[in-house]
C-alpha cells in the first residue's frame, strides 16, 4: 500500500509516513485504499493506529470536533497519507512529513522555522516537518502550538 484517504490530487492535507496499516485491505492497482472506514482501520490495526488517526483529526477538523470529524470525515474528502515522498510538493497542499527517516528523504533546502525549543516541529510554507503522530512523540502540547501557527498564518493571508 502506497497511500490511503482521499485522492491525493484533491487532497489538501498530505500525512507522510514511513509505514502503513498491516491489516487486510483491498487497494486499488495503484496500491491506494480510497476512503478507508476509519473505524475499520483501527479494529485491523489497534490501537496505535487510532492515535496515528487521532492527531491527524486533531490537526485538521478545524472547528469540528476531532473525535466527531476521525470517526466521520477524516480521509475521506480532504486528507490523503502517503508512505512515499511524492515526487514534487504542490503548493496547494499542505504537507506533514511525519518523522525523521520521511524527513530525510526531503531533497529540497528550506528554510524552517522552528516552532518549539527542541525543533520537533519544523514548518516552511506548506511543508512541515514533525514527530511520528504517537502521543509519546506528538503529544497536544506540540498539536496545539502547531495548530497556533497555521491559525496565525490562516489570519495574516
Amino acid at each position: 500500500m502506497f497511500s490511503l484517504g482521499c485522492a491525493y490530487r484533491h487532497a489538501k492535507t498530505v500525512f507522510i509516513l514511513p509505514t502503513p496499516p498491516k491489516g487486510e485491505y483491498l487497494v486499488d492497482p495503484n496500491g491506494h485504499l480510497n476512503q478507508p472506514c476509519v473505524a475499520d482501520i483501527i479494529a485491523q490495526d489497534g490501537n496505535h493506529w487510532r492515535k496515528i488517526l487521532t492527531i491527524m483529526a486533531k490537526l485538521t477538523a478545524g472547528k469540528m470536533d476531532w473525535r466527531e470529524y476521525r470517526d466521520t470525515r477524516l480521509i475521506q474528502e480532504s486528507e490523503c497519507v502517503l508512505f512515499q515522498m511524492p515526487e514534487y510538493l504542490d503548493q496547494d497542499k499542505r504537507y506533514y512529513v511525519c518523522g525523521g527517516q520521511m524527513q530525510s528523504l526531503v531533497k529540497e533546502t528550506r528554510d524552517f522555522i522552528q516552532l518549539d525549543e527542541k525543533g520537533l516541529i519544523k514548518v516552511d510554507q506548506n511543508l512541515i516537518f514533525c514527530p511520528y503522530p504517537d502521543y509519546r512523540q506528538f503529544p497536544n502540547k506540540l498539536i496545539d502550538l502547531n495548530l497556533a501557527y497555521l491559525n496565525q498564518v490562516l489570519e495574516n493571508k
